[in-house]
Formats: structure tokens, sequence, C-alpha cells
């Protein structure tokens, strides 16, 4: 008889899950309290001629395409992202640090 390895499958089946559960994030718009799902994969960077990346573009090429802007101060540190969401409209949040250079607090700007 045979043996049967039960792990491997089941591993197989729940990160296939994982991955299918996570594909989404959820926006929650304070104003009008509407949850849009956003696809989250696949995405592709863009970056700048120094290599950073500059842009996330998700979805490319379908009717839910959405982007983050990645905005960065003269230092080339990230200090802003500007959303813009598939029906053009954008939000931009700004990243306030301390003084080790670590994010503490992100608000909508």
């Amino acid at each position: 008889m045979a043996n049967i390895n039960f792990r491997e499958p089941v591993e197989y089946i729940i990160k296939r899950y994982d991955k299918k559960r996570n594909t989404k994030i959820t926006v929650e718009d304070d104003a009008n309290k509407s949850k849009v799902e956003l696809p989250e994969y696949p995405c592709r960077l863009v970056r700048n001629e120094a290599k950073k990346v500059i842009s996330v573009l998700y979805a490319e090429g379908t009717e839910s395409e959405w982007s983050e802007a990645l905005i960065r101060d003269v230092n080339g540190k990230v200090f802003q992202i500007k959303t813009t969401y598939p029906d053009k409209s954008s939000k931009t949040v700004e990243l306030f640090k301390d003084m080790d250079n670590r994010v503490e607090k992100i608000k909508y700007v």
C-alpha cells in the first residue's frame, strides 16, 4: 500500500483559498459610507530612471483599473500616496514620520 501524503493537497487548497481571498481590498469612503471592492492583483510597478517605484497600477486594462502614485520629497522618501479610483476620482494620504524616519501617522489631505 502506498503512503499518501495528506499535508500536500491540504496546503495547496489553503494557499489557493488565501490567494483568492486576498485579491481584493475594501475602501470605505467616509462621505457616503459606501464600500468599494478593488482588485489587488494583477499589479504592475512603474519605476523612474533611478529605479525607484513611482506608481503601482492594479487590474490594468480592465474597467476596475486603479492606481497609487508614490509622491517623494527632495530626499527621495515617500511622503504622500495618491490613489486614483476606477471612476477617476482620487484621494491623497500623507505619511507623517518621526525622527527615526518611521511612519507614525497616516492622514487624508
